[in-house]
């Protein structure tokens, strides 16, 4: 028996016939293609009427079905008051293993879309139907009814179900779907299957399809710039998202996504890049974030440092700097409600460039990480890590070589199975607060037996005295006979403890000994941390204590301090950095404080500061004293502290390019200090583009009244792009009341370049000292490019205009460049618009279909 579409099921459209639009559906972040049917008189998706139209079979008879205009035509003798598709009519009765080719039924009927109604049968049975899409084509599937197409037990489809080659298996007993469950499948041929394993009396479904474009905005694949990777099924390599759109989409976006799939996505640069993904859409399977997840990772592997992780329809933006971006999506097995549909990402990968350094510096990747109080700045830094560890001592009494170490208590501590008692297996278990990341540093260890009969595991995760952990292995293993032996000696160079990161909250370091009374004593000996990403930055990838905090993610203020409270984790000289990134429309501002700490005064190194930042003045190499510093990626200096600088505090620097404070320990006690941090909204400098013909840019006053000219420093990098669509000749005026050398700050005006760096070759320089110029261009130079750099106690003030002379030829178009995205923030008078541009209105009817039992 057919499905029988009812009457109420039908609406009254604007337009006779069938109409598709290719548009976002209403509900939220699951587009499809509305399919609609036309004219009120329709019986259904193809028929006008059942009767008054000449048989095909009989011209002398007009009791057969009247078909649609385009598209319909009539079933024959074997269902005369119906009509089906052309090129699908013959499968009128049983609409079962066909195949549907998209140039010939677009040849027969004129269109790519249609229906399908499976025929009403009993099972077991089974039918498919196969697709031939056109290049450029992928196939969508909706489905609105299932009747005794089995049920969905213990998440997996049993009795029967319906699946798109590749994606999920969908089953129900009685069911139907408003919005429909949406699948896509861009495999070459993909088949649809029906399978009925148990006994029915009717089962039956009722889908619509369509072979929709690829490169739809709404129902495409958006994925762009990355190459699949051979023999995987969802893996993709990203390698230069640099100059180019980089865009991620799970599989089947923006359908349904395939059960039990793990796909990965590495997005890899050459040099240093900073890398934004944002995640615009995701809707992943609500109460299933153990199963469907999507993560985000520091380096090329699973195994790099986890910088976040979304489930549900969480949204957010990762900025990482690094060479690689690793992106993990997992889900789990179909559960219903269906109306899940993945992910989708836009990356953006930004080169890390800054002013000429004028300082070098060579720097070793060591860390231990900084900590940081955003409510209370100082109180309780220092102290709180001496407390927590004499408490550690004092729960530990018991010598018992199995320890358990709760983060919510101690963030830091020390392990060493010396002063336990000696047994076969001793467990250091530590457990983490719900947003924390363990780090252990193994600073010794001794295992003396052979063959491997002893050994130090690490494990992601928790494994309990007496646990196996199945078919998992642990991160590292390390066999006997090993040996790692740290000296007390002060001038020995810093070299990376063996250090190791878990991916969730706890971590677990086994020793096994071969028996508790070994020839040579066996041991090892752990520092461990605990480490919140919301509270002490991002710790970046492989290190101990090099933290990021991002002006999009991170708090927009807080506080960082010296690292001395693990200090015995190390020997040696040890580097330590923490980088600042303000996104495209903040600027990061830090301030060194006084952290009112006696230093001992000392000759082997003094603090100098002048207009261009601050010196550290001594004789001996840099890396064999204390000092801290603060520069501009990817290593311009701007301040050098050592000795008893506290005279010259407090400093700050605002700049609106990434920052970092180096701070690097050569004596056993280091350099105090402490530091506030702020990512402040400022449209004033970037890179911006406009074409508008004339305009006034004023510098925006950026001075502090709380803070003397002489302790607080400007570095600016600022671009803009005039551009034009018709011949000009451009003229470009500055003025500056300030008499400060060219060194401080200057104005050039260059060739643009449309690949690449748009900065060319400089025509013009502007410094302060200059007071008042004007610049001329060639004619038919309509695009230049005005850069200001910046560094000094006293930041640039001017007045840049511009305006164009088109008198002489105004008709000639040049190519198109970027649309401008100048915001004015506290500028006076900036890009001054000075045309309005007609906007094109038009309304399209919309109409969602109803449809009641069939």
């Amino acid at each position: 028996m057919a499905i029988e579409i009812p009457r109420n099921m039908m609406i009254l459209s604007a337009w006779l016939g069938l109409f598709i639009v290719s548009l976002p559906s209403v509900y939220p972040q699951m587009p499809w293609t509305p399919i609609f049917i036309g004219k009120d008189s329709q019986v259904d998706f193809w028929t006008q009427s059942e009767t008054g139209c000449t048989c095909s079979f009989n011209s002398s008879s007009k009791d057969c079905a009247c078909c649609v205009l385009t598209g319909g035509c009539s079933c024959g003798a074997a269902m005369p008051k119906r009509c089906g598709q052309c090129g699908l009519e013959k499968y009128c009765t049983n609409m079962c293993n066909i195949t549907l080719d998209s140039k010939e039924l677009l040849s027969k009927s004129n269109r790519s879309f249609g229906q399908i109604k499976s025929p009403s049968t009993g099972g077991p049975t089974e039918c498919t139907y196969k697709f031939i899409p056109d290049t450029g084509q992928r196939v969508e599937l909706q489905i609105y009814r299932l009747v005794s197409i089995g049920r969905h037990i213990n998440e997996k489809c049993e009795g029967g179900w319906l699946q798109l080659e590749g994606g999920a298996r969908v089953c129900g007993s009685n069911a139907r779907f408003d919005p429909p469950i949406v699948l896509f499948s861009d495999k070459l041929q993909p088949t649809l299957r029906m399978l009925i394993s148990e006994n029915t009396t009717r089962s039956q479904f009722l889908a619509y399809y369509s072979f929709a474009s690829k490169t739809s905005t709404s129902v495409g694949w958006p994925a762009k710039g990355g190459k699949s990777v051979d023999q995987t099924e969802c893996d993709w390599v990203y390698e230069d998202c640099t100059n180019r759109e980089c865009i991620l989409a799970s599989p089947a976006y923006p359908g349904l996504y395939p059960p039990d799939t793990r796909c990965h996505y590495l997005i890899k640069s050459n040099g240093t890049v900073s890398i934004t993904i944002m995640f615009s859409s995701v809707l992943l399977s609500f109460n299933h974030c153990t199963k469907d997840f999507i993560a985000v990772y520091a380096g090329p592997t699973t195994s790099s440092t986890l910088l976040k992780t979304l489930c549900s329809n969480e949204k957010t933006t990762v900025v990482h700097t690094g060479p690689e971006l690793l992106v993990e999506f997992k889900s789990g097995p179909e559960v219903p409600p269906f109306n899940y549909n993945g992910f989708k990402a836009q990356v953006i990968v930004t080169e890390l460039t800054t002013l000429p350094p004028t300082t070098t510096s060579t720097t070793t990747e060591n860390s231990i990480e900084i900590i940081r109080s955003a409510n209370n700045p100082m109180s309780n830094s220092i102290r709180s890590s001496d407390r927590d560890s004499n408490d550690l001592r004092k729960d530990q009494d018991s010598m018992s070589c199995d320890t358990d170490v709760y983060g919510d208590k101690y963030r830091t501590g020390h392990y060493d199975t010396r002063k336990k008692i000696k047994t076969t297996n001793c467990h250091l278990i530590l457990r983490g607060r719900l947003s924390d990341t363990v780090h252990v540093l193994l600073s010794s260890y001794n295992l003396s037996t052979s063959g491997c009969k002893s050994t130090i595991e690490i494990w992601d995760g928790v494994l309990q005295p007496g646990m196996t952990q199945g078919n998992d292995k642990p991160l590292k293993t390390i066999c006997s006979p090993a040996y790692k032996i740290s000296h007390d000696n002060e001038d020995e160079r810093y070299t990376e403890t063996e250090h190791y990161s878990s991916t969730g909250r706890d971590m677990t370091v086994v020793l096994r000994r071969a028996s508790n009374k070994p020839p040579d004593e066996e041991f090892m000996d752990v520092a461990y941390y605990f480490h919140d990403e919301r509270e002490g930055g991002t710790l970046r990838p492989s290190s101990a204590c090099d933290v990021e905090y991002y002006g999009l993610s991170s708090p927009k203020e807080g506080w960082v301090v010296h690292p001395i409270s693990r200090l015995f984790t190390l020997q040696g000289s040890v580097k330590c950095k923490h980088h600042f990134i303000p996104a495209a429309n903040q600027s990061a501002i830090l301030t060194v404080e006084n952290d009112n700490v006696k230093r001992p005064t000392t000759n082997q190194c003094i603090t100098l500061c002048g207009d261009s930042g601050c010196r550290c003045m001594s004789d001996s190499p840099l890396d064999s004293i204390d000092y801290l510093q603060v520069g501009s990626e990817p290593g311009h200096i701007i301040m050098c502290l050592c000795g008893d600088y506290q005279n010259w505090l407090p400093l700050k620097i605002r700049s609106w390019t990434p920052l970092y404070i180096e701070w690097s320990r050569s004596s056993r006690s280091g350099l105090g200090f402490k530091a506030n941090y702020k990512f402040a909204e400022s449209a004033y400098c970037g890179d911006h583009s406009t074409r508008k013909p004339e305009g006034m840019i004023r510098a925006e006053d950026l001075s502090v009244p709380s803070i003397s000219s002489l302790n607080q420093y400007y570095q600016q990098k600022c671009m803009w792009i005039l551009d034009s669509s018709i011949d000009r000749q451009l003229i470009i005026e500055v003025e500056s009341f300030q008499d400060r050398p060219c060194t401080a700050w200057n104005l050039t005006i260059h060739e643009y370049k449309k690949t690449g760096d748009p900065v060319g070759q400089r025509l013009h320089t502007f410094c302060s000292r200059d007071r008042h110029k004007n610049f001329t261009l060639p004619r038919k130079m309509n695009t230049a490019v005005v850069r200001l750099q910046a560094l000094g106690r006293t930041a640039p003030q001017y007045v840049m205009k511009w305006r164009s002379d088109t008198v002489m030829a105004n008709t000639q178009k040049s190519g198109p460049s970027p649309a401008p995205n100048y915001v004015s923030g506290t500028s006076v008078a900036v890009l001054v618009n000075h045309h309005s541009f007609p906007m094109a209105l038009s309304t399209l009817v919309v109409f969602l279909f109803c449809y009641g039992n069939f």
